[in-house]
């Protein structure tokens, strides 16, 4: 006895695209934020016009800053696909697409709102005198940034769908606790004796 199991509605994909790149994007952008409030900044001294030399210790806020950025893309690569995870009736390639160009334009969009946090928070000294000591905003100047919660995106669906015990990702197996679900015993296997007349 086989059970008809209703298959919600799919949405269009522009309203996929639409909902999972726009949070995804918001959600971006509040960890841009965190990262434009924590990362540190670097102090230089003044030898020249325009010219700055990094204090001992201070060229290691570079670094600091780019590995604040990349913890927080790993973090928003692991929470938003598998909270969209959670939308059973939409998971497939559209969905994976839709996660993976929102984690890129999302960090495109954390990297903008972080650069403008961090200078709004440490403004540009303008026309310092040389020997004096400046504060210069952290800044994420590489690109390669952006692949950070991309890829991690893409392996969190990858490792998602391969443990799910369904084709379609779906979970829509009958419960085992349903009454009206009847299971039957398998059938006896065939009988190999030699002397039953054929």
């Amino acid at each position: 006895m086989s059970e008809v199991v209703d298959v919600p509605p799919r949405s269009s994909t522009a309203r996929v695209l639409s909902t999972v790149v726009g949070m995804s994007v918001a959600a971006s952008a509040l960890g841009g934020m965190l990262w434009g409030f924590l990362a540190p900044a670097q102090q230089l001294l003044v030898v020249a016009q325009d010219r700055g030399a990094a204090l001992t210790g201070e060229s290691l806020h570079r670094f600091d800053g780019l590995a604040l950025f990349s913890f927080v893309s790993l973090a928003l690569g692991i929470l938003l696909p598998t909270g969209w995870w959670l939308w059973r009736s939409e998971r497939g390639p559209r969905l994976f697409g839709a996660v993976f160009l929102g984690a890129l334009v999302g960090s495109v969009a954390a990297i903008l709102v972080g650069n403008g946090i961090a200078a709004l928070r440490f403004p540009k000294a303008t026309d310092p005198a040389v020997g004096s000591i400046v504060t210069v905003a952290p800044s994420i100047e590489t690109p390669l940034v952006l692949i950070v919660q991309a890829l991690t995106a893409s392996l969190v669906i990858l490792l998602l769908a391969a443990m799910n015990p369904n084709d379609n990702l779906q979970h829509a197996d009958p419960d085992p606790d349903d009454p009206e679900v009847e299971f039957f015993p398998p059938p006896p296997p065939p009988s190999f004796d030699s002397n039953r007349a054929d």
